[in-house]
Order: structure tokens, then sequence, then C-alpha cells
């Protein structure tokens, strides 16, 4: 090659460096951290330097001497513009003063990931007790498995009742309100009732109608007796005095054409038998005979027919007087389950009765008695005068004929109220709703995945966020059906609720064991701490507590299994975990002041 062409291609090299000079320089310069002044890019071919960038390889043939390209090493020399600005450049092997040791530093965070492995933390016994540490030995156990399903607190529908009116009424009395307690058959309500007042009124007129035929009955059986009686005496055949001075009971009627009939016969059989050896004797005459024994024998006969028609009426009436008992008797029945019907108790049917006896002895002061002798007329004269019941109180109860009570089912809560003072209530629609807080439904929703393992008979664990304590259940009721809207299905829980803290309303977690499955290692979960990215236990070790890194298997609320780290046998922390680990990390922030973790 010639002396020009050499020329020539030095100068296309050059040219070729400083275009990737410049184009180095603008990268830097957009790299440059916002805020901070721009780093003077060094322009090798300018003026006074006449040098390309050392970091540029440069061909042999360009005749530049090693000197040249150690100078520019590192951009060893500074323009007088960018004092101190060179240091910066990290990239290009510059240490900044400040970040002397940084190196080292980092090391040493690498270095604290091992604190798991390394740390020990020796206590004394009442370091123990201090920090509540209690160890065990690791072994093998038992995970319940369970599944976790949601739920809500219902009233027992068993136990809510909606009182209705028996009957359309007005309002007089409201004795209960919203959240009183009421216990079984007390009174919330008063009404008065145009249809109760009838029911009522019905009810007395049969017991008057049952009273009187009592009275009929009882008479009727002691004339009976009494005709009985009678006959028996007439069968001895006694004389008319005799008969005369036997008089036992009332007999009505009977007694005297009983005993004008065996009066006529006695006559006429006296007649006969005088009569008779008179014509045996020739001293009668035989018509006298005749007649007199015609007259004996009709007497006979009438006598007989007589004591007959006795007998059947006494019978008859007697049966007649049963029959109209019982009648008056069902009649009165009927009456008296139409006013249990209409929520009367028996204590105020009772009364009501009293209420008719005082009514019937005061009629009965006002009427004279056919038979002086009338045991039960007598009777209810004698309860008349023993009855110290004012004239206002019988006013006040006619007054009150109407009412009737609104009670209360059994022992409960009042939830619900729907009646004001004065207002017209129909018999349709509840006035009060009770309901009985001692126990509580749980309504769960079953998944269908979970259809299998949810079965009547399993136990429950019932919680909520509401500060209600886990409660612990039975399923009384899988429903066998699937909602078509949410597809689950409903299991029931019944909840006992003694002290009415669980209301209903609330929504719950309701937790189920389906299984259980046996693990080599099993610890409860307040043995695990957590370190660094590491999962640890602390073993009991002769060098004091160690955390040990562990890896977890299968787990339920309180267990978990371990499947590495610590084997069956070893004695690790149960309770105080989490102190040891406090206290670790405060010793290792005292060794490591400075380092910023």
């Amino acid at each position: 090659m010639n002396k020009t062409a050499r020329i020539l291609a030095v100068i296309a090299v050059v040219v070729i460096f400083a275009g990737g000079a410049a184009a180095l320089s603008r990268v830097r310069a957009q790299q440059t951290p916002a805020g901070t002044e721009p780093q003077h890019a060094h322009d090798h071919t300018e003026e006074g330097h006449g040098k390309v960038d050392p970091h540029e390889p440069e061909p042999d043939e360009l005749g530049h001497h090693e000197g040249d390209e150690d100078e520019h090493d590192g951009h060893g020399h500074k323009d007088e513009h960018s004092d101190g600005d060179d240091d910066d450049h990290a990239g290009h092997g510059h240490k900044d003063e400040h970040s002397d040791g940084d190196d080292d530093d980092h090391a040493e965070h690498e270095g604290h990931d091992d604190h798991a492995e390394e740390s020990a933390v020796q206590l004394s016994l009442d370091d123990r007790n201090k920090f509540g540490i209690r160890v065990a030995t690791a072994g093998s156990g038992q995970l319940a498995t369970r599944i976790r399903l949601p739920g809500e607190i219902v009233l027992n529908a068993d136990r809510v009742a909606h009182v209705v009116p028996r009957a359309p009424g007005v309002v007089r009395e409201v004795l209960a309100n919203v959240g009183d307690t009421v216990r079984t058959g007390e009174v919330m309500a008063w009404l008065e009732s145009a249809e109760l007042g009838k029911a009522k009124v019905d009810y007395l007129s049969k017991w008057a109608a049952l009273s009187g035929s009592t009275v009929d009955l009882s008479r009727a059986r002691e004339v009976h007796h009494n005709t009985v009686r009678l006959l028996e005496i007439l069968d001895s055949s006694p004389s008319l005095e005799t008969l005369r001075e036997t008089k036992k009971g009332s007999v009505g009627e009977n007694r005297g054409i009983l005993v004008t009939a065996y009066a006529e016969l006695v006559f006429s059989k006296a007649a006969y038998l005088r009569e008779k050896p008179l014509f045996e004797r020739k001293v009668a005459s035989e018509r006298d005979y005749q007649a007199a024994e015609a007259e004996y024998k009709k007497a006979e006969a009438v006598y007989a027919a007589t004591r007959d028609s006795i007998e059947f009426e006494i019978r008859r009436e007697l049966l007649e007087a049963e029959r109209t008992q019982q009648v008056r008797d069902i009649e009165l029945h009927g009456a008296g389950r139409s006013l249990y019907v209409l929520g009367l108790t028996s204590d105020e049917i009772a009364e009501l009765e009293r209420l008719a006896e005082r009514q019937t002895s005061r009629a009965r002061r006002n009427t004279t008695c056919d038979d002086p002798q009338c045991k039960t007329c007598k009777d209810a004269l004698s309860n008349t005068e023993d009855d110290n019941v004012s004239e206002a109180d019988v006013r006040a109860a006619d007054e009150k004929l109407a009412w009737y009570p609104l009670r209360a089912p059994f022992d409960g809560t009042v939830i619900e109220k729907h009646l004001t003072l004065g207002e017209k209530h129909s018999d349709d629609s509840g006035a009060f709703t009770v309901a009985d807080l001692s126990s509580v439904w749980v309504n769960i929703a079953v998944y269908q995945k979970d259809l299998t393992y949810v079965k009547k008979g399993m136990s429950v664990a019932v919680s909520s966020g509401a500060g209600m304590a886990s409660a612990e259940g039975t399923i009384a009721y899988v429903a066998p059906v699937v909602d078509e809207k949410t597809r689950t299905a409903l299991a029931r829980v019944v909840l006992p609720n003694p002290d009415g803290v669980i209301r209903p309303g609330l929504f719950v977690n309701a937790q189920l064991a389906i299984g259980q499955e046996v693990a080599s290692v099993v610890i409860p979960k307040s043995a695990i701490q957590r370190m660094g990215e590491q999962t640890v236990v602390f073993l009991d070790t002769s060098d004091g507590f160690k955390p040990a890194p562990v890896a977890l298997g299968r787990s339920n609320e309180s267990r978990t299994e371990v499947v590495s780290g610590l084997a069956a046998g070893q004695r690790y922390v149960t309770q105080g975990a989490f102190e040891l680990k406090a206290k670790i990390v405060t010793s290792g922030l005292g060794a490591h002041a400075g380092h910023g973790h």
C-alpha cells in the first residue's frame, strides 16, 4: 500500500471512532436520573485530546501507544466543567467514597437468613414460666377432616306461635308489649266479642236447662223409689189404719191412686167374705152373694190394673228424666266446647258456672217449690244462704260477659304486637307473635359437592364473628331435595339457647367433621412460627431452644401434619413459641445494629 492509501485509511478509522463516541455519549445522557446533572460526554475527538474511547478496540494500524490507552482507562482524566461527575459512573468501574464497605454489608445480609438454623435461646426456669413455655414430644396423631359451610340462625319454628283472636271483637285491654316475657296461660289482652257473648248466654241457658233436668231426674228417682216401696207394702195386705200411718217420702199422686184402689179392694173383699158364708148357710140370697163377688173381682182387677199403670208410669217418668238429663248434659258440654274454642279456660268456664248458680239460686228464691220435701230445692236454698257474692260483683260479671282473653300459649318472648286499644280486631289477623328463644335453629346451606358427607346425627361446631361463643350441636334434619335457585340442600341443627345470647338472624359458620386421617407427626398450630421465608418450630435441645425449619402437610383448624424437619420423639415447644421468636428477633437486632433490618 502506498503512503496516500495509508493516510486515507487512518482518516476513515478516526471518523468511525468519533461517530461511535458521540453515540455513546447520547445514550449515557438519556440514562442520567432526573434531577441530576448530565454527565459530560468525553469527546475523545475534540481538540487537544486526539484519542479515541478506550472501551472501543483500537486497531494496531492506528499506531497508538499503550500509554494512551492506560491514561484513558476508567476515564481517569477530568474535564474542567465536570469536576466530580465522573465519580458516579459505576458502570465504568468508579467507586463512590460513600459506598465503601457496601459489598461487605450485603454479604452479611445474606448470612442473616440463616437465623432459623443458627440462633438458639437459653432460658431459665423463671423465664420459661414467665413466657408460658410448654414442651411436648412429637408423635403421630389423627387429623379430623372438616368442611366449613355457611348458615343462619333462625327461630325454632316449632316454638313460635301467632296468637290470633278466636272471634272478632274490640280491644279493651292490652297487657303485653314487644320484648316482654310471658308465661303459659298469661293474659296478654282482653277483647269484647258479641259472638262470645252469645256463646256464653247459650252456655248459661244450657246450664240452667241441665240444672232443671237434674231436679226433675232427682224427683223422678225419688218418686220411683217411694212408689216401689209403697207397692211392696201393699203386697203385704196391710190394714187401712196401718197404711194410713205409713208415709215415707214423696210419691206424688200415685199414693192416692194406689191407696184408693187398694181400699176398694179391701172393702169389696170384706163384703164378699161376709156374704159367702151367709150364702152357704142359705141365709143370704144368691143375688147378694153374686153381687158381692162381682164387686170383689172388679176391685181386684182395678187394683191390679192400677198397680201396673203406676209401675209403668213411674218407670217411664224415670227413663224420660234420665234421657232429658243426658240431652241437657250433651248440650251443655257442646256449649262448653264452644267456649273452649273461643279461648276460655276451664277455670273461666267454672267461674261462668258459679255465675249461673247464683242466677239460678236467685230465681229459686222467688219460686215456691210444690214439694216441701224436695231435697234439691233445699240444697239450692242452703247454698244461696252461704253465697256471700254481692250484687255489685254479679253486675260486674254480667258486664264483662262478652270479654275474652288472648293468652300466651307457652313460656316465651313477645316479638311482635299488632293490636292497639279500642280497635276492632278480626279473627283472621294475628295479634301477637310469641317465640320460645330457649332453643334456635341453624339452617346450613350444603353445597352439592358436600352432600355425600352430610348426614343426620353428625356433630357440628357453630360459630360467628358477632361475639357468639362456639356452640356444639347435631344435625337433626337434612332436606331430601335441593333448592332450584341456590343448588344447595338444607341441613338443620337445633341449638339450646338458655341464656338467649344466640340471636336469630345472625350468619354463622358451621364446621362438620367428615373423617379422621392418621399422620406420623402431628403438632398444634400454636407451635408453628414464621421467621423470614421459613416456617419453623422450636426444638428443645441441650443448647437451648433452637428454631428448626419444617415442611407442613395436611391440617385442620387446630392441628397440622409435619412432613419433614421434626421427627417423632423430638421435644418441641407447643406454647410460647411466639415469645421465643420475639426473643430471637430482639437479640438479632442487637447483634446486627445498623444493618437496617
